[in-house]
């Protein structure tokens, strides 16, 4: 079955697009408001959503009964001296052939899905009978104990998640040294997901200074992570929601895009935005945000291999005396590429975690491989493009439950 979203100014309008996508066939699931994401979109009226479906089968079906039509041979009527009959006649012929062979197709049709659903139910019982293992390994899959069953399906979860083998496995043996063999499915459960929420660990998000002072925060980390995007997401939440006064500064001059990008951000939020050039020049930028609640510092990706860029960025970090210091990673980045990274950035004492791109990925492996390795704070993930909607606070619990449960 496909199913697919529509959006229109009125109601009437997303359904006429649905005739006009899906045909008269299709079965209307869902209808609601939504608003748009955005600043741009924030005082815009909102938009009529509907959720329509339709048979997987239906395009298919339809292209086989007109070809079944072109290529049925025509009735032959013989030639009658009446005109009217004549016509008469070979309109019922016309009309009555197809009829017989129609139905013989929809009954075939019918049979094979029930087929296939018989199919499908049965895939699904074995599934929940022996999860993750083969047919052939069932018989000898009921003999080990279910805690040792239920291990093995979360190890393979995780692995699938894309949780490193290592990792992975001393989770698992954590796991088996707090139960023994005559544990039940749900002591196991509970257990693996206290063990890996455990090690994610509670978020904690910027927290404001009490003594008058305003809170520095600076973001660092690799090229296209999307740090600008991500403060600017912060900066919007702090003033808006907030009702913050927000200051920032930005470092990233080896992009000139960068720069334009956080000015535009700016202008709409209406708060001030200093350009800095070299790591000396923070210090008088912060002080001439000395009102404002909140002071966010954005910097340029730098590559461990050009040794001055990234002494330069160690002299900025030093500098502007930050109250929290951000590393940001991308949630798409490889477990070997996540190990060089966080071995290049050891020079920072202490810093929190964001992770961005939730969207463009399937798998929250990253996560926890990053946590096991730093031991350092989770604050933040992104999962879209749009300011100031697409970031929150990370969710253990629903990032453990990702983890332990099957992927797409």
């Amino acid at each position: 079955m496909k199913i697919r979203r529509y959006l229109g100014k009125n109601t009437q309008e997303a359904i006429l697009k649905v005739k006009m996508d899906l045909g008269n066939d299709a079965v209307i699931l869902n209808t609601r408001k939504v608003r748009q994401k955005g600043l741009f979109n924030m005082f815009a009226k909102p938009m009529v959503e509907v959720l329509a479906a339709i048979d997987d089968d239906y395009g298919a079906a339809k292209e086989r009964v007109v070809k079944q039509k072109e290529e049925q041979p025509k009735a032959v009527v013989r030639e009658i001296p009446n005109p009217v009959k004549e016509e008469q006649t070979a309109a019922v012929a016309q009309s009555q052939a197809p009829e017989e062979p129609e139905k013989s197709k929809k009954i075939t049709e019918l049979e094979n899905k029930v087929q296939s659903m018989e199919t499908m139910l049965r895939k699904i019982y074995e599934q929940v009978q022996n999860p993750g293992q083969k047919p052939d390994e069932a018989l000898t899959e009921e003999k080990q104990p279910v805690a040792e069953r239920v291990s093995k399906f979360f190890h393979s979860n995780l692995v699938k998640n894309e949780v490193e083998s290592e990792i992975s496995d001393k989770i698992i043996n954590m796991v088996n040294e707090k139960l023994g063999d005559s544990a039940s499915m749900n002591d196991t459960a509970s257990v693996t997901y206290n063990i890996i929420s455990g090690i994610i660990g509670q978020p904690e998000p910027i927290k404001l200074r009490e003594d008058g002072k305003p809170t520095v925060v600076i973001f660092i980390g690799p090229t296209g992570v999307g740090k600008t995007t991500t403060l600017a997401k912060i900066a919007a939440n702090f003033a808006l929601h907030q009702k913050k006064k927000v200051g920032m500064i930005t470092a990233d001059t080896y992009r000139i895009a960068a720069v334009e990008q956080l000015k535009t951000y700016a202008e709409i939020l209406a708060m001030p935005v200093d350009v800095i050039y070299s790591p000396t020049e923070v210090k008088e930028a912060i002080g001439r945000n000395s009102d404002k609640d909140i002071i966010l510092i954005d910097t340029a990706g730098r590559s461990y291999r050009n040794k001055t860029q990234f002494d330069e960025l160690k002299a900025l970090v030093l500098a502007c005396e930050a109250d929290e210091v951000y590393l940001v990673l991308s949630a798409t980045t490889s477990g070997r590429n996540i190990k060089e990274i966080i071995n290049n950035y050891s020079f920072l004492e202490n810093y929190k975690l964001i992770f961005t791109k939730l969207d463009e990925t399937l798998t929250n492996g990253v996560i926890l491989n990053t946590k096991m390795y730093t031991g350092k704070k989770l604050s933040y993930v992104t999962n879209g493009q749009s300011v100031p909607d697409d970031i929150e606070v990370a969710n253990t619990d629903k990032i453990t439950k990702s983890l332990l449960g099957s992927i797409q």
